[in-house]
């Protein structure tokens, strides 16, 4: 047996119970983006229980599994004790990071984001953790919908940027990197339209 599997899943299980904890200990210092968010539980929860329920029958995790109910039983008390109101706390959420989805593409369509670029889309990654949580308690088929035509966009971005060549040299009259005469936009309205400009 791997023990840096074991580790990781010991790990993530201490995130998930440090979350839940702060989840119920800070309510109302929670934001969108602060430093205590109402669905950290969940974000740390989902990909842990994909793990867990692939290693279930392996008895070197029967601690973890063990270790994982107590959590969530931890967790559920925090879910009804917040009701309906912790429930439109996340749908707030989902809406303000489906906001910041839109505007990081955006950003990067003028050229305005950094080095990374859109490698890094862990906000993604939450957006679908809260669309599967609240598709029982809220109608999401238009963010459903407006996160598809995002997703699509991002592929678009992605697939142009393979074909486009980096500048090599700074244009003239251009101040750095993020002057808009530095980056490679596709040339042709159909590719530019592929690519997810307007």
């Amino acid at each position: 047996m791997d023990t840096t599997i074991t580790d990781d899943i010991w790990h993530c299980l201490n995130r998930y119970g440090n979350t839940v904890q702060e989840t119920r200990d800070h309510a109302a210092e929670r934001s969108s983006f602060g430093r205590y968010r109402a669905g950290a539980p969940y974000f740390e929860q989902y990909p842990l229980r994909r793990v867990l329920a692939s290693v279930q029958e392996d008895a070197v995790f029967t601690g973890a599994l063990a270790e994982y109910k107590r959590i969530t039983c931890e967790f559920q008390a925090v879910e009804r004790a917040g009701g309906r109101k912790y429930r439109e706390e996340l749908f707030h959420d989902l809406f303000a990071y489906t906001e910041a989805y839109r505007t990081l593409l955006c950003y990067h369509e003028l050229g305005m984001h950094g080095a990374e670029g859109i490698a890094d889309l862990r906000i993604r990654d939450e957006i679908g953790v809260l669309l599967l949580e609240l598709r029982k308690d809220f109608s999401l088929a238009e963010i459903e919908q407006e996160v598809t035509l995002l997703d699509d966009t991002i592929k678009n971005i992605r697939e142009a940027e393979r074909t486009v060549q980096p500048v090599q040299e700074l244009p003239q009259g251009s101040t750095g990197m993020s002057d808009p005469r530095w980056q490679q936009y596709p040339s042709s309205p159909k590719k530019q339209e592929q690519a997810g400009f307007r």
